[in-house]
Order: structure tokens, then C-alpha cells, then sequence
């Protein structure tokens, strides 16, 4: 059996489904794979002795600045499913509205650079934010008490906040500004898995689109299925609402799962580099050529 050792973006949840059914079912053992999948609650990426790690294309970016070898190799879903939520009493409902408000970040200069461009372009003055460092692992806890509003996944944390009887706001980047329908969440390889364990990656590869395709098809009896491998306490009806809002953008157009589309990639990484974030364009930053 080849080992495979993969680091979710965050605790196993909704997004990941793919990756728990494949293991679940046994799919990755009959393709000869022993795949070990960790993940936990994180807001910058180090890929250490992994041979996959998750993540948005702008910690993967910021990643290889600091030397780390990694290539992206999939994205998870085909529209960047992020955005900024608030409770409705807070009043944000556009990035200006941020001014004066209480919003988490995380210690990578590229959450400056990105969110302040957000809020630039809606006529806002980024100065007047008030920044918080801080991973969020409790949205419920957080929103309304120690800050007004978080950049999220709107699979989950909104998804949560609702369950728990919440009223929110919230507004996706990518419809603000198109840059920021990049790729994220994805995975990113390390360098020498890619150049040692070719073949793994391939049937890695397979594995997750035959899984995602299944995930795809019928959400809420797969989501069910790994509940157990999900947060301790995730109600049926928050994973499958979650799911469901999923299903409709894991595939391409071609119904397949994991390609990256070069706009998507190429505006962020344009951009990363007009605001100094890296200091240049790198071969091998993405690439489609591990799928069959």
C-alpha cells in the first residue's frame, strides 16, 4: 500500500465529504492507498511532512514566497464559496459597512491586502476597520461578543449560525469583485510526492472525482453516511442543508470534480503580485495534469 498523508483546511466537514466517503467505502485501499486525513482549525498553511494540504489558493501563493514546494493540484469546489458574515443586527450587509465594525483575521499579510481591496472597491477605508487576530473556531460564540463579522466558507459557519437560530448577513467576495472567485478552497501537493509517487497522485486524484461525482449526486445520503466523521454534535438537517447548497458547484461544466479553470487561478495570483504580496509569477503554481 502507498501512504498518503493529507491536512484538511479545517475540521472535516462538508467540503471534505469527497475525501470521507472515498475513505469510508474503502475506495482509496482498492486503489492500492493507505490515505491518513487530519485536519483542525487554522488560518495559515505548512505543509511539513504531508503529502496534500487544503487550503485557499492565497496561503498557497504565500506558501511558495516562503520556499515551501508545493503545486496546487485540485480545487474543491468550481465557485469560491466565501464571503463575510455578520449578525443581522450588526448592519453589514456590503464591505464598506465593515468601517467601525469588529472583523477576525489572520496573521498573513495577503488577508490585509485581499480584505482591504474588497473594501476599497465598495468605497470603503480599510484603515477604519477594526482588526481582531484571531483563528474562529466557535462562530456561534464569536459573532456578537468579541467581534462583528469573520470571513467564512458559507457551507459551514453560516450554516451553523443558522442551526443555532441566528439571523445573519452575509455577502460572497466573488460577486463584489471577480478576483476573489478564486480557488478556495483546494489542495495544494508537495513538490516531491508529485515527482516520487506520480501514480499515487493519479489514483489520489481518480479516487476524489469518482467520490465527489457520488457527492454530487446524492448529498444528503453521503453526507449522512460520514456523519461520524463529521464535528461531534453537527445535526442532520445542518449537514444536509449544507450539503445541498455544495452539491451544485463540486462539478465542471463536464461533470467532473478538481479541475482548475486558469482564470480563476491566474487573476488572484495577478493580484497578489501588483500588491506585493509575492515578488513573482512561479512555474508550476497549479496543474490539471494528474487528473486522467
Amino acid at each position: 500500500m502507498e501512504r498518503l498523508k493529507v491536512v484538511l483546511d479545517w475540521f472535516p466537514n462538508t467540503n471534505h465529504t469527497g475525501y470521507l466517503i472515498a475513505k469510508k467505502r474503502g475506495w482509496f485501499a482498492d486503489e492500492g492507498l493507505d490515505v491518513e486525513i487530519s485536519g483542525e482549525v487554522h488560518g495559515s498553511m505548512h505543509l511539513g511532512d504531508a503529502d496534500f494540504i487544503c487550503g485557499p489558493e492565497i496561503s498557497m501563493l504565500d506558501c511558495m514566497e516562503r520556499g515551501e514546494d508545493m503545486t496546487c493540484v485540485a480545487v474543491m469546489t468550481q465557485k469560491c464559496d466565501s464571503g463575510i458574515v455578520s449578525l443581522k443586527e450588526a448592519g453589514i450587509t456590503r464591505p464598506r459597512e465593515l468601517e467601525g465594525k469588529r472583523l477576525t483575521h489572520w496573521s498573513p499579510a495577503w488577508f490585509h491586502k485581499a480584505i482591504g481591496r474588497i473594501v476599497e472597491v465598495d468605497g470603503g477605508d480599510y484603515s477604519k476597520v477594526k482588526l481582531l487576530n484571531m483563528d474562529v473556531g466557535d462562530i456561534v460564540a464569536t459573532l456578537g461578543t468579541t467581534a462583528d463579522a469573520t470571513w467564512v466558507y458559507e457551507n459551514w459557519e453560516n450554516q451553523v449560525l443558522i442551526e443555532a437560530g441566528k439571523e445573519i448577513n452575509y455577502f460572497n467576495l466573488g460577486d463584489v469583485d471577480p478576483i476573489f472567485d478564486f480557488c478556495a478552497p483546494a489542495m495544494a501537493a508537495a513538490r516531491s510526492t508529485l515527482e516520487k509517487k506520480p501514480e499515487a497522485v493519479r489514483k489520489f486524484l481518480r479516487t476524489l472525482d469518482r467520490a465527489y461525482r457520488e457527492v454530487a449526486a446524492d448529498p444528503e445520503g453521503t453526507v449522512l453516511e460520514v456523519k461520524d466523521m463529521m464535528p461531534a454534535g453537527s445535526s442532520d438537517s445542518l449537514l444536509i442543508r449544507s450539503q445541498r447548497h455544495l452539491a451544485p458547484i463540486f462539478l465542471d461544466d463536464k461533470g467532473r470534480w478538481g479541475r482548475i479553470r486558469p482564470e480563476r487561478w491566474d487573476r488572484m495570483a495577478d493580484y497578489m503580485l501588483s500588491a506585493g504580496v509575492i515578488s513573482k509569477r512561479r512555474e508550476n503554481e497549479y496543474t490539471n495534469g494528474y487528473f486522467d
